[in-house]
């Protein structure tokens, strides 16, 4: 049966429904009160779609059902047949009754000896059902035994393997090992403990290639390391000093070479600034002393200086460059190589010392050489970088070595963790081969009971046997048994005969005094759709023991008279139902059904379940939500007491909304307080007169229940609101007031 609705999304004012927790859950008689437009007919339609899983109108639905089998949600197709009795029942089955109606196939008495071959086949199909189910479950737990086994070891091997970075080790994982094991061999204590250390390791990334600086050399697009850079420097320093610039030698200059680069300096500074008097005495420069001076500072000799200043330049960017070599972190390579990682380092921190000072002895000389241009000597200097080259290669051999081994490191943890696996895996060897071949014993019993065969009292299969029943079932069902049951349950319905079922090759065809029906009324269309739907609960696709029926509003477009014959013929076809919603909005049905209800045998009495649907306004629209009935409305046999009980716990929010209905309630309760407090003919306003209160609440209670319950052609009044709260409170005032006695008891079953 269904026990609880969980949740409904997307079916139209059910837009997004979750179960209140006060809702208690259905049973096997079930009621479902509601308003016309609440969401009745929508509720009923959610109900018709579960034995589909789905509803075609409504493509994104979404619901999530507690059986006593088990949750039921959208997709699912639900085990037990629903049979639905609703507009959208009467549309596909009667429609405009254009046609015949399909027929209903209802077993007849005769042909014994075939009906007690069916009873014996059903037997058969139904045993051979329970026991492939009971099969089925056995396998499930058996399966589900085996797949333990398969976690516990997964969860085993996980944590043997815990070291590896392919991934987290599951039941899958461990089955499908399982399957590939060809030829699997049992570790050692020692083998094991090795393989554990393998997996265990932490593979470390890439450290790359050594970085080193690149330097554009003078005169050329050529990139070269500072290494090599650095071993040419004394040789292109010695080559300079080798050289001469010849020209006129003033002596004082060539003797003083601090006086020699102050007077060189000068003579830049006076040609930039056109000076003519000496920037330091304010003499008149002398020509000759100036031409004596662009001797001694000739062409050749200023080309000789600026090859100097660019090759103590170049020197500097090759300092420069030696400072941008970049090693990675120590602790970026594995553990065994930091020990030769760090020599390598220091010896390279030692040589770079050496050769940096090498080169500042080199840019010393050239220094010097600036002032002594004039001279050809040989400098002493040395810039050998060989050493230092050494130690760079050192440190990338340890680089290489470590990202080596980081390239074979998955290859070796691979074949460790595959070894483990192995091993854990060979010992449930014996346990799965023992489930699995209880399985498969189990499946193949389950085969035979499917596909028939020998060892079977009846050699057929469970789809032979089933098209047999079908087949001799068609053969002794009866077709004009279901319209002349139609026909007699119309009769005793509408009182009268004129209207029958005449069974035709197609279906049944409806008739009046002997000709095709024409024009029926709304309420034989609701009787004949209703009687059809009962009847057809009959027929052999539908067996009302396991079953679910659902019934909403049949009643619609009845007289009163009609309404109790619907009663009686709902509760003699359906009262057999596994499990019975019977859905309305008529209060006089809603009494028939809760009366029925309370009053059935023993423990059925308990088995019953009231509850209403509400629909109201929200900021998205109107949505409908099931909460429980209303105690007063099954404690009572009138609407009066629920209705007290809307005007006495009545609160306005301040909208018109809140309001609108109220006047009318206020009228009905007004209406029935006076009936019975002051039976008269007289209209309202005499009775109310009558009363024995306030004159002016009297009056305004009046034109409330009066002017605001009719129509008025207006358009909606802001008063409204105000009027509402006010004259409710008058109204309940009144009573208390006139009827103490009778107000108390309303009052306490309101709070009850």
């Amino acid at each position: 049966m269904l026990t609880q609705i969980r949740k409904i999304k997307n079916l139209g004012v059910f837009d997004n429904y979750a179960a209140p927790p006060e809702l208690k859950a259905f049973e096997r008689f079930n009621i479902v009160y509601g308003e016309n437009g609440s969401g009745k007919t929508t509720f009923s339609r959610l109900l018709a779609c579960l034995q589909a899983g789905e509803h075609s109108d409504y493509p994104h639905l979404e619901f999530s059902f507690d059986t006593q089998s088990g949750p039921l949600s959208h997709g699912q197709k639900y085990v037990r047949n629903v049979r639905v009795f609703n507009s959208d029942f009467v549309e596909a089955n009667i429609g405009r009754f254009d046609g015949p109606l399909r027929h209903i196939l209802i077993l007849g008495e005769e042909n014994k000896s075939v009906a007690d071959e069916i009873k014996a086949e059903i037997a058969t199909r139904d045993d051979r059902i329970k026991r492939i189910q009971a099969i089925t479950t056995a396998v499930a737990k058996l399966e589900t035994e085996r797949g333990k086994i398969f976690s516990s070891i997964a969860k085993t091997i996980g944590e043997a393997t815990s070291g590896s970075t392919l991934r987290t080790y599951r039941k899958p994982d461990a089955e499908t090992a399982f399957a590939k094991l060809t030829s699997p061999k049992s570790l050692s204590d020692t083998e094991l403990e090795v393989h554990h250390a393998t997996v265990r390791q932490v593979q470390m990334s890439e450290v790359g290639k050594l970085n080193v600086p690149g330097i554009v050399e003078p005169g050329t697009e050529k990139t070269i390391g500072p290494v090599g850079a650095a071993n040419a420097l004394a040789q292109r320093c010695k080559a300079l000093t080798l050289r001469s610039a010849a020209s006129a030698v003033i002596s004082r200059l060539a003797t003083h070479p601090m006086i020699a680069t102050w007077v060189e300096e000068g003579i830049g500074l006076h040609k930039a600034h056109a000076s003519e008097n000496c920037e330091f005495c304010s003499q008149p420069l002398p020509t000759a002393r100036l031409h004596a001076l662009a001797e001694h500072f000739s062409v050749e000799d200023q080309q000789l200086k600026a090859e100097i200043d660019q090759e103590r330049a170049w020197l500097s960017r090759v300092l420069e460059g030696l400072g941008g070599f970049t090693f990675p972190d120590r602790l970026a390579l594995y553990p065994e190589l930091r020990a030769d990682f760090d020599a390598a380092v220091s010896v390279f921190a030692t040589e770079l010392e050496a050769v940096r000072q090498r080169m500042r002895v080199v840019d010393a000389v050239l220094l010097d050489k600036l002032t002594r241009r004039t001279e050809a000597y040989e400098a002493k200097v040395e810039s050998d970088a060989e050493a230092l080259k050494a130690a760079l290669t050192s440190i990338a051999d340890v680089m290489q070595r470590h990202d080596a081994k980081t390239k074979g490191f998955e290859l070796e943890k691979h074949a460790a963790r595959d070894a483990i696996e192995a091993h854990y895996l060979l010992t449930i060897q014996e346990q799965v081969a023992e489930t699995t071949s209880k399985i498969s014993t189990k499946e193949d019993e389950a085969a035979l009971l499917m596909n028939g065969g020998d060892g079977l009292p009846d050699k057929r299969s469970l789809a032979d046997i089933t098209l047999s029943i079908t087949a001799k079932q068609a053969q002794i069902s009866n077709a004009h048994k279901g319209g002349e049951e139609l026909t007699t349950h119309l009769k005793q319905f509408l009182g009268r005969t004129d209207l029958v079922f005449e069974n035709s090759k197609d279906g049944y065809v409806v008739l009046r005094r002997g000709k095709p029906a024409r024009r029926l009324s709304e309420g034989e269309k609701t009787a004949i759709a209703f009687l059809y739907f009962l009847v057809q609960l009959k027929d052999q696709d539908f067996d009302l023991a396991e079953g679910v029926v659902v019934i909403d509003d049949p009643i619609s477009s009845l007289d009163s008279g009609a309404i109790y014959q619907a009663f009686s013929f709902l509760k003699v076809a359906a009262q057999g139902a596994k499990q019975l919603f019977i859905l309305t909005h008529n209060y006089e049905f809603l009494r028939l059904v809760i009366n029925w209800f309370q009053n059935l045998p023993g423990a059925l009495k308990k088995q019953c379940s009231y509850s209403m649907v509400l629909c109201s306004e929200t900021d998205v629209g109107r949505s409908a939500r099931l909460v429980p009935l209303d105690q007063l409305l099954i404690d009572h046999a009138t609407e009066y007491h629920y209705l007290f009980k809307v005007l006495y716990s009545f609160q306005s929010d301040g909208s018109i909304l809140s309001c609108y209905h109220i006047p009318n309630i206020a009228r009905k309760v007004l209406e029935t307080f006076l009936d019975f407090h002051i039976p008269s003919k007289d209209k309202l306003y005499r009775k109310l007169e009558k009363t024995e209160f306030d004159p002016h609440k009297k009056t305004a209670i009046l034109k409330f229940t009066n002017d605001l319950s009719h129509f008025t052609g207006k358009g909606f009044d802001p008063a409204l609101v105000a009027e509402t709260q006010k004259n409710t409170t008058y109204l309940l005032e009144m009573i208390k007031h006139t009827a103490p006695l009778h107000f108390a008891g309303l009052e306490a079953l309101t709070k009850g």
